[in-house]
């Protein structure tokens, strides 16, 4: 299934915020600056929830709406569920 229904995300965000269910193997599309951006989830993702734009490693800073909100805790793939399951606080400001 497709789900479009995502926020539109400035072009150096590394997350995008889905606004309805996605489940496993879902294809999501959004825009991301003037690109398409088309991720196959890997995890069930509620609404308003986050989805990884790319694949990031542990320490990354996670960027929503242009700020950056925390680092990863774990690896996450493209298309993987960012949450407070594997999301830190950042010790500095961006």
């Amino acid at each position: 299934m497709t789900v479009t229904g995502v926020i539109i995300q400035p072009e150096k965000d590394t997350v995008a915020v889905v606004t309805k269910e996605v489940k496993p193997g879902d294809q999501v599309v959004c825009q991301r600056g003037g690109e398409t951006v088309e991720i196959n989830a890997l995890e069930h993702i509620p609404p308003y929830h986050k989805i990884s734009l790319k694949n990031m490693k542990a320490g990354e800073i996670v960027t929503k709406y242009g700020e950056g909100i925390g680092r990863l805790t774990k690896d996450v793939s493209k298309g993987g569920y960012i949450h407070i399951h594997n999301l830190g606080l950042m010790e500095e400001k961006i």
